[in-house]
């Protein structure tokens, strides 16, 4: 539904975005992750028709965004920036509904649709408050809402958690999880990395205006990291098993973690770790499970960086 093919846009030598491939699928929540001056906005704003690109090409749904197609662009994409603009005289129907009109949606159709994007965004008791008393967090549902009010199939978020307390995070979060449910194709832009972690399909790393890597968090995980982390969860004998497992070639730095539990590093394949558990149950070692430790988002995000900076 997005894709970008060395796509450049550059502000000096170092600042912009530079060479990027970025790919979305269908009905699936990217999160495009990097600090602040990373890109992550100006890619938005390339992929909206509201910066030209210096070369390069980008395509939503198959269209490329060029002066000719944008207007067949907004149709497709529903754009929140960071901080949602408002009226502060209107109330929120009137808000919404002023937005319907400008998307040409017809009176009777405006007033439906204001009524579904204020249930699917759980603000529905907010209807006659008025701009000006919204808390950051009603802003951003309210301007969440107002993203959604021409239907469109493809929504870009800039920074949509972005100032807001705990509970308004959490909220936010469930509802871009319903919008994919909805079938929206969601590109969620933040530096929040735990909110990124728990929602997103695909992740994509941008840093200095480079798109370092995408795919999966796991997937990102296994091709940087070169140790594996293994836990060992035993009924009896961790002593025994500590001692029995500083013995095999490639382990290093085995910890007992508790009465049951041990930890270590592994510098061999993941096939090989089996044969390990193998020799630790043959010679009565009494294991109860195993497992390998996934690569969180911020340690895949730190070490991404931290490569490139080496290089």
């Amino acid at each position: 539904m997005i894709r970008t093919e060395k796509l450049n846009k550059r502000f000096g030598k170092e600042r912009g975005v530079f060479e990027l491939n970025m790919e979305v699928d269908k009905s699936s929540i990217y999160g495009f992750v990097g600090p602040n001056g990373a890109g992550k906005t100006t890619t938005i704003k390339l992929l909206c028709g509201l910066l030209k690109p210096d070369s390069g090409k980008a395509f939503i749904d198959g269209i490329q965004v060029l002066p000719k197609n944008i207007a067949a662009i907004k149709k497709k994409i529903g754009y929140m920036p960071d901080i949602t603009g408002v009226y502060d005289q209107m109330s929120v129907w009137e808000f919404l509904d002023f937005y319907g009109a400008a998307f040409k949606l017809p009176p009777k159709k405006r007033k439906k649709r204001i009524m579904e994007v204020l249930e699917i965004t759980n603000s529905s008791h907010m209807i006659d408050y008025q701009m000006t008393s919204l808390s950051r967090g009603m802003r951003q549902r309210i301007g969440l809402a107002k993203t959604l009010v021409h239907d469109p199939a493809i929504l870009i978020l800039d920074e949509p958690a972005g100032g807001l307390d705990p509970n308004a995070r959490i909220e936010m979060r469930q509802t871009i999880a319903r919008l994919k449910e909805l079938g929206k194709t969601i590109l969620l832009s933040s530096h929040i990395l735990p909110e990124l972690a728990s929602i997103c399909d695909k992740v994509g790393i941008i840093y200095k205006g480079k798109l370092l890597v995408q795919g999966t968090v796991k997937e990102i995980g296994q091709q940087l990291q070169e140790n594996l982390v293994v836990n060992v969860t035993v009924d009896s004998g961790t002593e025994y098993a500590k001692q029995f497992l500083e013995r095999i070639d490639g382990v290093e730095n085995v910890t007992i973690l508790d009465q049951s539990q041990l930890k270590f590093i592994f510098s061999g394949t993941r096939n090989e770790v089996s044969g390990i558990v193998k020799c630790l149950v043959r010679n009565d070692v009494p294991v109860r499970w195993f497992s390998e430790n996934e690569a969180d988002l911020e340690n895949v995000f730190m070490g991404i960086t931290k490569k490139e900076d080496q290089s």
